[in-house]
């Protein structure tokens, strides 16, 4: 879910996310132009051993990209707020933000041939296809590309991993707090909340095809302004599973290896579900045991049977740590370019 740092920051979070654009397929690229001081230190650190797992801090050659996916629920969020010099910095890597579209332009979906829907997750694998073709003119390897998100973001990045069209695109995923198996990864009732939306706007029509033509006549704000509400832990516009980009349910693609042509890395983050007790955290005292155990029982229980997660078989690598968060904005810091 939300990292903690997010969670107490939700009015800066805001002011990200007030310039939204449907034209917001851009990305930011943080190169760092020299080994600093914390790099050098580390290569001295690091000199005595031959290991191969100090080789991305050494290596002056082309370097390795890591490539962020920011959450927000499907419905909003944007890659600028992540500034990604410091890792790039202390890493010794390239570190790519992207946007994507999201909510109702990003994943409308009919469940047929009227509105597909995984525009935002297409959006992300052409984002990832122009990296891999250019990120050779920033000093970057197009061999060595890490995608990482948390929560949405990382709920991205494993239906990355299963889907045939990102095949060769990147090579290792972190997957921080969220999965292709969490209940609200994907939605199995699409149609149900494109009807929805058709209601509000007057398109409440039986035919897919007729009610995608009158939704394309409403503009974009009336469209995205409409509140939709879904059931609770799941969402009402998200990847779908559409037989192409998500060509079945992620848990059979999993129980059929789908991803192990990745390498893998799954963790948490740090205040890990604490909005779902912040009403009972005392900020001195922190929550007592019996509050704890009474929110914990009160999520299980409201958390519908069918949505229990599972990991499958997962390969382990060692990589950096990385945070997270975060529609549709043009890039207000780093290099960008639309493609």
């Amino acid at each position: 879910m939300m990292p903690i740092w997010f969670s107490f920051s939700l009015d800066i979070v805001a002011s990200y996310i007030q310039d939204q654009n449907e034209d917001c397929l851009y990305l930011n690229i943080y190169v760092p132009t020299e080994d600093g001081a914390q790099g050098k230190k580390q290569a001295e650190d690091l000199s005595d051993n031959d290991g191969d797992e100090d080789e991305d801090i050494r290596d002056t050659g082309a370097k390795p990209v890591m490539v962020f996916i920011h959450g927000g629920s499907y419905m909003e969020g944007t890659g600028n707020m992540i500034d990604g010099s410091v890792l790039a910095s202390y890493g010794n890597v390239i570190v790519i933000t992207l946007n994507y579209r999201v909510g109702v332009l990003g994943f409308l979906s009919t469940g047929d041939q009227a509105a597909k829907g995984n525009y935002g997750l297409l959006d992300q694998i052409q984002a990832l296809r122009w990296i891999s073709e250019n990120i050779g003119y920033f000093g970057g390897d197009s061999n060595r590309i890490t995608v990482f998100g948390s929560g949405i973001g990382a709920s991205c990045v494993s239906l990355l991993t299963l889907s045939h069209h990102s095949e060769g695109l990147f090579h290792r995923a972190i997957i921080q707090s969220g999965s292709a198996l969490s209940s609200w990864a994907v939605n199995y009732q699409p149609v149900k909340y494109t009807r929805l939306l058709s209601e509000k706007v007057g398109c409440n029509v039986l035919d897919t095809l007729d009610m995608v033509d009158c939704l394309r006549k409403k503009s974009a704000r009336e469209l995205v302004e409409q509140d939709i509400q879904p059931a609770r832990y799941h969402v009402a516009f998200g990847p779908v599973i559409d037989g192409d980009v998500i060509p079945d349910d992620p848990e059979i693609l999993m129980e059929q290896g789908e991803f192990l042509n990745y390498d893998i890395m799954l963790g948490i983050n740090q205040g890990e579900g604490l909005r779902f007790v912040d009403n009972v955290v005392d900020s001195e005292d922190g929550i007592s045991g019996n509050d704890f155990d009474f929110s914990v029982s009160d999520f299980v229980d409201k958390k519908p049977s069918s949505s229990c997660t599972r990991t499958g078989r997962t390969a382990k690598t060692q990589r950096h740590d990385a945070r997270r968060w975060s529609p549709c904005s043009p890039t207000t810091s780093g290099w960008s370019r639309q493609w």
